[in-house]
């Protein structure tokens, strides 16, 4: 019975948090763009990266362009730089 309270409970502050209302008015002048009306690419050209944690190269003269309108898709092994370029 202990883990279903537990359960209920985590469910709860889950629902807590998806139901907040954010501070910020998406409709107000000033706030954030909205992904769909973004336009153009993103370029990396020969970028470099080491976490200063423990001086690990993860990116080495990485280049890559990111097309408007296109999905790229980032395959590797854990600590190769995946979410360092996201």
């Amino acid at each position: 019975m202990k883990f279903v309270n537990d359960a209920k409970v985590a469910g709860r502050m889950a629902f807590d948090i998806i139901d907040q209302i954010p501070d910020v008015n998406p409709n107000s002048p000033g706030a954030p763009i909205k992904r769909d009306t973004l336009r153009g690419e993103y370029r990396f050209d020969r970028v470099n990266f080491s976490y200063p944690s423990n001086k690990i190269q993860v990116l080495k003269d990485f280049t890559c362009t990111f097309e408007a309108g296109k999905t790229t898709a980032f395959v590797g092994p854990s600590g190769s730089g995946k979410s360092t370029i996201i």
